[in-house]
């Protein structure tokens, strides 16, 4: 009995070791099956935007934009284009004949569904007279 035993014991021994392996097999592919590339596209100055949902973020965190779509379904349905310009709002002479011109530092952005090819949102998103040093 006992060669018998130690037979059992070695074939129990490789099936555990064979079915640990296929659950890490199977947990890895899973984690691997769940990561999706293009999720998220970035846009000047500093958005991000959830290809899927169409939940624009700024780099700071801050919600721009709700998602349009919270299922999420389809990667890339959803893409942003951003911008910034300074725009001269005035321009003139001071008192004593100096040309003096007043200038907003302008950020904005556009979503657009990809699928239908229509602009979904578009806004101003932040405006301020350009500081000393801002550019």
């Amino acid at each position: 009995m006992g060669r018998r035993g130690m037979a059992i014991g070695l074939a129990l021994a490789i099936l555990l070791f064979g079915l640990t392996a296929v659950i890490m097999g199977k947990a890895a592919g899973g984690a691997a099956e769940e990561e999706v590339i293009g999720r998220y596209q970035a846009a000047a100055p500093d958005l991000v935007l959830d290809t899927a949902t169409g939940r624009l973020v700024s780099a700071k965190g801050g919600a721009l934009e709700a998602p349009v779509d919270p299922t999420g379904k389809e990667v890339g349905r959803y893409s942003v284009a951003g911008y910034v310009t300074a725009v001269t709002r005035s321009v003139g002479l001071d008192v004593i004949s100096r040309p003096v011109a007043s200038v907003d530092l302008v950020k904005g952005y556009v979503v657009l569904d990809t699928k239908t090819g229509r602009v979904l949102r578009q806004r101003v998103y932040y405006s301020q007279p350009i500081q000393q040093g801002d550019l």
